[in-house]
């Protein structure tokens, strides 16, 4: 990342501050795309936007009101573009579990997933119980996606899928190749039924020709996940 992005970047936010990992490790200076996996409210869409201004940003988030919500926020970020779509390693209809607010003790919709919580557990963290519904919404793997939108590289993805990383990752073999970065959430302790662990990951990507930037790791709040990068060696 050159001088100019270094000087518009005061890494203030989340992006920002995962960014200062990778400022001297990986040019970004020419950054052109930029996938948000997993959106949820569009911030670090947003915030991603503001930092590489000439970048296109393409946000997936499957549950219909936050899709809504990124939609109507996106409104004022003409390079901001959001898909009502779940990424995964299949195509077709498939069930999803948000967090039902109306039911949960905390209306916590960043818990939704792809994955139900595992058995006895119901989402129970800190006290509070997080109960999710299911609906059915639209999948399919990345590598279909940028076929579809005649997408060859990909400079960045910032991934949060609450335990579906992995299956993401298996659907993106063909991109992978020409992406540059990763940042994504990692699972430490399982609490979602087939949850993606960390040293799966690791060994996924590695096998895709990415190493970890170890000092990057970070537990994300919890013992349960943490936050990493990945960059292609």
């Amino acid at each position: 990342m050159n001088e100019k992005i270094k000087e518009a970047n005061p890494f203030n936010g989340i992006v920002g501050q995962r960014l200062k990992f990778i400022v001297d490790k990986i040019d970004l200076s020419d950054c052109k795309t930029i996938l948000d996996i997993g959106s949820w409210h569009l911030e670090q869409s947003i915030e991603l936007s503001n930092i590489f201004p000439r970048a296109k940003v393409y946000a997936f988030e499957p549950v219909p009101e936050s899709f809504d919500n990124c939609t109507a926020r996106s409104f004022s970020h003409p390079n901001i573009k959001v898909f009502n779509l779940a990424l995964t390693n299949f195509s077709g209809e498939t069930s999803f579990f948000p967090v039902d607010p109306y039911q949960s003790t905390t209306p916590n919709i960043g818990a939704s997933s792809l994955l139900k919580f595992k058995d006895g557990l119901n989402g129970s963290f800190f006290n509070q119980s997080w109960v999710q519904k299911e609906i059915k919404v639209k999948a399919d793997t990345l590598d279909n996606w940028v076929k579809e939108h005649n997408i060859t590289n990909i400079d960045v993805i910032w991934i949060d899928v609450q335990g579906a990383e992995l299956q993401v990752f298996q659907g993106a073999n063909e991109i992978l190749k020409n992406t540059k970065v990763i940042f994504t959430e990692v699972g430490l302790k399982p609490y979602y039924e087939g949850h993606s662990l960390k040293k799966d990951i690791d060994e996924f990507l590695l096998a895709q020709g990415f190493k970890e930037v170890s000092e990057s790791f970070e537990l994300n709040g919890f013992e349960y996940e943490g936050n990493t990068i990945y960059i292609k060696i």
